[in-house]
């Protein structure tokens, strides 16, 4: 009931404490983190993309968090790339995924037009799928070496950076909208 795509933050964690141990030199840990991640990612990912069509909708405002679709199989590319040392065949399915995820995110711009006409935090849900998704592309690119991977990562490493960029300056000028929400607000006066 309460699964939404931001339930996917806890995935990428795993996939993130896998990269992190493999480049500790905790080969087990980072292949049981890397295991733990995937067998949840797959419950999140059937659960959630069942219901995007469904009656259970997000509300429009926070709609910018089904870009988290496209962080987790990006993650979890470098993750393995990590393991295995490659860039392999099963690094370039989860990034083909991402990239999947992404197009099919960013050809429905009706989705989130409700969701852009109020500045809000949930923006900010933009930016990081980018930057994985870039950085994902950016190791395909290093191992397929044509120019058209090397293409794809540079545009998408533009749009992550423009994105982050433009949320930055745009943070700044709406600052009096974030802090005159409600939720903030309490927790600045608890402080």
């Amino acid at each position: 009931m309460v699964a939404n795509p931001t339930s996917q933050l806890s995935v990428i964690g795993n996939f993130v404490g896998a990269h992190a141990a493999i480049k500790m030199g905790w080969r087990e840990t980072g292949a049981c983190l890397f295991t733990l991640g995937l067998a949840h990612y797959m419950v999140v990912f059937i659960t959630l993309y069942q219901r995007l069509s469904g009656c259970n909708h997000i509300p429009s405002r926070l709609r910018p968090v089904f870009f988290q679709f496209v962080a987790t199989p990006s993650m979890a590319a470098l993750a393995w790339k990590s393991i295995n040392g490659s860039f392999d065949i099963q690094c370039k399915m989860l990034f083909f995924l991402s990239l999947f995820l992404f197009t099919s995110l960013a050809s429905r711009p009706m989705l989130f037009k409700k969701s852009l006409k109020e500045f809000s935090v949930a923006w900010w849900a933009f930016s990081f799928p980018l930057t994985f998704l870039a950085l994902a592309s950016t190791a395909y690119a290093q191992q397929v070496k044509s120019v058209t991977a090397i293409a794809l990562a540079a545009v998408l490493s533009a749009i992550s950076v423009l994105v982050f960029l433009f949320l930055l300056v745009f943070s700044t000028i709406k600052i009096d909208v974030l802090l005159n929400n409600p939720i903030l607000k309490f927790s600045s006066d608890s402080v």
